[in-house]
């Protein structure tokens, strides 16, 4: 089904549940081995995935590897595909003796540790009370890059369709952003939506003309810019925080790790190690390296949350991406 529509199932659903759940401590079983083992996509651009050299390439997997090195213990990655819903994805993070279903030959012995890009969504949590969603390391938020000489230039936060009516608004198939253009304000914008295989082809599509937009969440929408360094014309990014006013979808959220409840020791690590990284400027850094402009989790204090606006993606300059961060699946043709 694809992680972004799982996400789609994770942040969309409102069933709340009572919490509980205890596992057992993980903190002392890694340091006795050394290793940390850490799962994530291998199809989520431009976050975690397969590289032109057919290895895990990402922002979230740099991440992984520096949160491992602040902890002081080698990291296993473990790269899966996304199921039918984030929900059934973490079922990973089970011990074997409690559920053995999901095991192949990418996870050949005991479950991983923690699960990296999961959303901190309090009516996500309330549906898994076996898992502690913790450790944000980045707010994401829905947005819309637009292409200034046709649209002119835009609030920097949108909250009405007009300026879209009768546009071509480009948008990956399946995903959030595809559920916010087809089914608000009464399908409006629903017959000039024109569904793309990825962000990064969305965005390609803009810069030849063929759409005036393209809605996606902002940290897309930065690293497929990136991804076309040599792009030319004006364009503007603008949040649509309050696009959409429902009970069953978010236009912004959290990012974090999971892991299974009962594990304080694990969790206090994780959370402290985290806490370093973002201090030091090395999440900041990674963001960077793929095109994106990081803000902070709502929930850090550091009052960094606001989504930067302005010309190109967000302000970063546009150097186009190293060719070991570039996601095989998405590779523009003749790039690279």
């Amino acid at each position: 089904m694809g992680v972004r529509n799982a996400l789609v199932s994770a942040l969309a659903t409102v069933a709340l549940m009572a919490s509980s759940g205890v596992g057992a401590e993980r903190l002392d079983e890694i340091r006795d081995g050394g290793t940390l083992k850490i799962a994530l996509y291998n199809d989520f651009t431009p976050y975690s995935c397969v590289g032109l050299e057919r290895d895990l390439t990402g922002v979230d997997v740099e991440l992984a590897n520096a949160l491992g090195e602040k902890l002081g213990m080698n990291v296993e990655l473990f790269g899966f595909s996304a199921g039918d819903s984030m929900d059934n994805d973490l079922q990973r993070l089970m011990d074997e003796e409690r559920d053995d279903s999901w095991r192949d030959d990418y996870f050949p012995d005991r479950a991983p540790d923690i699960m990296m890009h999961v959303p901190i969504d309090p009516v996500f949590a309330g549906r898994n009370p076996e898992y502690e969603f913790t450790a944000g390391y980045f707010h994401e938020a829905m947005a819309v890059l637009y292409d200034r000489e046709r649209l002119g230039e835009l609030p920097s936060v949108i909250n009405t369709p007009d300026p879209f009516l009768g546009e071509r608004l480009g948008v990956e198939m399946y995903t959030l952003s595809y559920v916010f253009l087809t089914n608000g304000f009464d399908g409006r914008l629903r017959d000039t939506t024109v569904n793309h295989t990825s962000v990064v082809e969305a965005v390609e599509s803009m810069l030849k003309g063929n759409v005036s937009a393209v809605m996606a969440p902002r940290g897309e929408l930065h690293a497929a810019l990136a991804t076309f360094p040599d792009a030319e014309g004006s364009f503007g990014m603008s949040g649509l925080d309050d696009l959409f006013r429902t009970d069953r979808v978010r236009s912004q959220w959290d990012v974090g790790v999971a892991m299974q409840s009962g594990n304080p020791g694990l969790q206090s690590a994780v959370e402290q190690a985290m806490a370093e990284l973002i201090d030091d400027g090395t999440v900041a850094d990674i963001f960077d390296q793929y095109g994106i402009a990081w803000t902070a989790a709502r929930g850090d204090a550091s009052g960094n949350g606001q989504m930067p606006a302005g010309d190109g993606p967000a302000g970063v300059t546009r150097l186009g991406l190293d060719r070991s961060r570039v996601c095989r699946a998405t590779l523009p043709a003749g790039l690279y």
